[in-house]
């Protein structure tokens, strides 16, 4: 198989990731919910994994567990929610779009969106902030395109001209890009742990700046203040009600352990890689390429049932690729690609040159049959 989907999930996992899954299976613990020593060492685990996140972004922030990012980036909107106005990008996945739209609707915020090129984002930006504006979020690398935004820039922008929150959707970038939340001037930034830091699904996490308010979107038990009906303020149990998936969340320490031991050189395998995919795609006639490269995405059209396209690839030579909108139908009416979507082919550490060499053949092969066919 040769799996070109890590934008989705990363194939490659380390082997610590793996070790760390299973010793948590096999002795598993509720954290926080007893004094007995099982349940002390969940507890420290999570404890470990939370404080080794907020040092790798740069101190000075809270690390609250979620189950994905996209329940991270609901508590960061909808736990931030105030009347106002709101700015965020076409660039957006659905994660962000639709909690904005959802409050839109119920009349509590007014959306501006930007269309532009990113090295325009700060001015445009800064140009539209006023004393109404809430919260400014962008994603920092595109899924759709691998855009990259300018997060500093833009921080530093909403820092000098605003009171609003600025919010980043990190789920492309981690991995990819060193963030320190301080010198970016980020109050909440939401991460996956299955894409570019290769740790198990089913975590995700908001980072917090310190100082920085959100309400819970979801409420019970904690472990703490079982005494009261109401949620506890403190973070960062007052977010995380219910057990936390501790095998994960082991698996995510190991996982971003090893990401940023290995970053320069995991960094320069996929961009290597993505560089020979995009040039390789560029030299098949009728395609048009709609991306960037950035965190090894590259995404295309070509004139033809995409999905079909999809599944012939994986049906004949087993290469698994993502066609559609990916969750983010603003960009695609943007490019003009929303009734057909785009291909995305996602480099990763799992790679190698003769898997993209192996696909662009593939590509071609399968274009060059269906376009005979359609003449």
């Amino acid at each position: 198989m040769i799996y070109l989907d890590n934008a989705a999930t990363s194939r490659y996992k380390p082997e610590t990731v793996f070790s760390a899954v299973e010793r948590e299976l096999k002795n598993p613990a509720n954290s926080g919910r007893g004094g007995h020593i099982a349940s002390q060492r969940a507890s420290e685990k999570i404890l470990e994994t939370r404080m080794f996140l907020e040092n790798i972004f740069g101190g000075g922030c809270n690390v609250v567990f979620t189950k994905n990012c996209t329940e991270a980036l609901n508590y960061a909107i909808l736990g931030t929610a105030r009347e106002g106005e709101v700015i965020t990008t076409v660039n957006e996945h659905n994660s962000v779009l639709r909690p904005l739209a959802f409050l839109e609707k119920k009349g509590l915020i007014k959306i501006k969106y930007i269309d532009c090129d990113p090295s325009q984002s700060p001015i445009i930006i800064k140009n539209m902030l006023n004393n109404n504006t809430r919260l400014v979020a962008v994603n920092n690398i595109s899924n759709v395109t691998s855009e990259e935004q300018d997060i500093a820039e833009i921080g530093k922008v909403v820092k000098e001209n605003s009171d609003a929150l600025f919010l980043v959707d990190g789920a492309q970038s981690l991995g990819h890009r060193k963030i320190d939340i301080k010198k970016c001037g980020i109050d909440l930034m939401a991460g996956a742990g299955h894409k570019g830091l290769h740790s198990p699904q089913g975590v995700g996490f908001l980072v917090i700046a310190d100082g920085v308010k959100v309400e819970p979107v979801i409420f019970g038990g904690t472990g703490t203040a079982s005494d009261s009906i109401f949620q506890p303020e403190e973070l960062p149990e007052g977010l995380e009600s219910g057990t936390l998936n501790t095998p994960a969340v082991a698996g995510l320490y190991e996982g971003v352990k090893w990401t940023y031991s290995n970053f320069d050189k995991i960094n320069k395998h996929i961009d290597g890689l993505a560089g020979v995919l995009y040039e390789g795609l560029k030299e098949i006639k009728n395609l048009k390429i709609f991306s960037y490269g950035n965190a090894g995405i590259v995404s295309f059209f070509a004139d033809c049932d995409l999905g079909l396209l999809s599944d012939l690839l994986s049906q004949r030579y087993s290469v698994c690729v993502r066609p559609g909108l990916h969750c983010a139908p603003l960009i695609h009416k943007k490019l003009g690609t929303f009734n057909s979507g785009l291909i995305r082919v996602s480099v990763g550490y799992n790679n190698s040159l003769s898997d993209i060499k192996s696909f662009i053949s593939a590509t071609d092969k399968i274009l060059f049959e269906l376009n005979k066919y359609m003449v």
